[in-house]
């Protein structure tokens, strides 16, 4: 179940970053489009957003993997974990959708 609940993640976080590289890339008039998120946006302000997306990927990969495969964390805890994960960057993908939508981004989907 870990397994499944890690690839969950990978694939919500890739979700999350796509939309918000969809978001973010370009200015859409009459909006004021920005990250949410204040760690992120900062680091998007100061490596660009293709490369800050691209450290986030790995930080959390590097996060999943550590998660799934440790002993060291409980299998309750480690479950939680992952849960949570899943869940954030499932709503932030949703969240990113509908703010695409509201402000006549194209949906790529």
């Amino acid at each position: 179940m870990r397994f499944v609940l890690g690839a969950l993640v990978v694939l919500f976080n890739l979700a999350d970053n796509a939309t918000t590289f969809w978001c973010l890339r370009e200015r859409v008039e009459g909006f004021e489009i920005v990250e949410a998120n204040p760690v992120a946006r900062v680091l998007f302000e100061t490596v660009g957003l293709v490369q800050g997306l691209t450290f986030e990927m790995l930080i959390t990969t590097a996060a999943i993997v550590f998660l799934v495969l440790t002993t060291r964390i409980s299998s309750r805890l480690r479950m939680f974990l992952l849960i949570v994960l899943a869940l954030l960057p499932a709503w932030a993908a949703l969240n990113n959708l509908m703010v695409m939508r509201a402000v006549g981004l194209p949906v790529p989907l």
